[in-house]
């Protein structure tokens, strides 16, 4: 049990603070930023890159370098994407000053498959 708190603490660090950014940051509270940038989808690409990253990384240094590639996936790349879109959910159906977008949700998944996708090739490059 110390290990799997050891090794899971960082990714429900990076979820909470995703959390409260999203879903108990008035959208006031924001601070306006250069046109021209969707930083909004910018930003939670981000966020979801850095949730799987940290996830991918500590699963894989659970597991000695070398986890089950399903479940690896599953905690690293599937668990955040559907983290996210219940975050947009949450924002339509409870935390109403939220707006819940689809691109939104695209760009959480995009951030999990970059992170995924450079995980996977580290992985590849360190096997050989």
């Amino acid at each position: 049990m110390r290990t799997l708190f050891r090794y899971m603490f960082l990714p429900l660090v990076v979820g909470f603070v995703i959390f409260a950014g999203t879903c108990l940051i008035e959208p006031e509270s924001v601070p306006d930023m250069p046109r021209g940038i969707p930083w909004d989808k910018v930003v939670h690409f981000g966020m979801f890159f850095l949730l799987s990253s940290v996830s991918l990384f500590d699963y894989y240094k659970m597991h000695d370098g070398h986890p089950s590639i399903f479940r690896w996936v599953l905690w690293g790349f599937m668990i955040p994407v559907i983290y996210g879109g219940g975050i947009e959910l949450l924002q339509k159906y409870i935390f109403t000053s939220r707006s819940a977008e689809w691109g939104d949700w695209i760009a959480d998944i995009l951030g999990s498959l970059a992170a995924l996708t450079i995980a996977i090739i580290y992985l590849q490059k360190g096997n050989k």
